[in-house]
């Protein structure tokens, strides 16, 4: 099942995706650490900004808000009965929205048969929630100094995203699992489960964790064999690169440590964009110049391990990202550097994958 856009009532357009705004118009998300990932999953149409034009990146997710996130992905049902909530009237406009997000197992109600929609959702209670929507077969330790305080329901699902690279560091080292999400984190949670299963629904596994059959739908799942934080490894050897791992961001502290990841490009299908110094790092592209056309590249992820042949070779300017962020159907990666003594160029090289 391809995800769709999907139309909300006007209600919900005013009240939690008021009108689709495309983000480049987005007048205060310039420099936000979540801007990439609010760009992308706005150009799918999965989400939406206000009418004067704003995202509001720091605003904070009520639970009606969320359930209309989940909508939009048209997840199948795996409850067929619908809830009644005594604070969820039928003429509300994210009514829908609560059932199909009940009906997909990824949210309930309290006790006291309430929903409560107009409440703010907390980092513990999204983390949650996303959980559900992978599989990870791999846990390891968290490294939060408050993860003592991780309550029981949350820890399984703390470990599952943490793992599979979907959080990973917070201000402090702390998680601070309480605190109200705002749009711009559940975002970025979202679009990093996306991006790794291609926007194929198909692939994205839903665990009904009360049914007595334990019902699952079609699985995806996470390698152990990488750490949470390295999203795969690239390999060139005919200018001795071997299994250098890459990681998520193209700052300075990133790319101290492994290549980096360009935000704005995909995880696996597409165009996929590495960055890295050209000298002085253990991980570093101080070789990339003498790579030739026809030179094999490997890049091996969770998802998969892909060859590519080199195709393109040259110089560009420093402020030119064309070749970095050009949405592409045909599977590549492109890799930049620094050229020596040419402080405003950089050294691109893209190869397509072997067919």
């Amino acid at each position: 099942m391809r995800i769709k856009r999907l139309l909300l009532s006007a209600m919900a357009l005013l009240v939690t995706l008021p009108v689709t705004s495309y983000a480049a118009a987005y007048t205060d998300i310039a420099g936000h650490k979540d801007e990439g990932y609010i760009t992308e999953y706005s150009a799918y149409g999965l989400v939406s900004g206000y009418t004067d034009g704003t995202f509001l990146p720091d605003a904070k997710l009520t639970r009606a808000e969320v359930t209309a996130l989940i909508n939009q992905l048209q997840l199948p049902a795996i409850r067929q009965k619908a809830e009644t909530f005594s604070d969820v009237s039928a003429s509300e406009w994210y009514y829908t929205s609560v059932q199909n997000a009940v009906k997909s197992g990824l949210m309930s109600g309290y006790a006291d048969k309430t929903f409560q929609p107009q409440k703010n959702i907390s980092r513990y209670e999204a983390i949650s929630i996303v959980s559900r929507m992978i599989k990870s077969n791999a846990a390891l330790p968290v490294p939060y100094t408050d993860k003592e305080r991780i309550p029981s329901w949350a820890a399984d699902a703390v470990k599952k995203l943490y793992t599979a690279g979907i959080i990973a560091d917070y201000d402090g080292n702390t998680l601070n699992g309480n605190t109200p999400i705002t749009r711009a984190e559940m975002i970025r949670m979202l679009d990093k489960m996306m991006r790794g299963y291609d926007f194929d629904t198909t692939k994205i596994r839903v665990i009904n964790q009360t049914a007595s059959a334990g019902r699952e739908e079609s699985a995806n799942v996470a390698n152990s064999k990488f750490p949470h934080d390295v999203l795969g490894y690239l390999t060139i050897e005919s200018i001795g690169i071997k299994k250098y791992p890459v990681k998520d961001g193209a700052d300075l502290a990133t790319i101290k440590t492994a290549l980096g990841h360009f935000a704005e490009s995909p995880f696996w299908n597409g165009n996929v964009a590495f960055c890295a110094h050209n000298r002085d790092y253990k991980y570093d592209f101080r070789n990339l110049k003498k790579i030739s056309k026809g030179d094999e590249v490997i890049y091996e992820t969770r998802f998969g391990k892909r060859k590519y042949t080199v195709s393109v070779i040259k110089p560009i300017n420093e402020t030119d990202w064309s070749d970095i962020i050009t949405k592409d159907e045909t599977n590549k990666v492109t890799m930049v550097t620094c050229i020596e003594s040419q402080p405003t160029k950089r050294l691109l090289v893209q190869a397509n994958e072997k067919i």
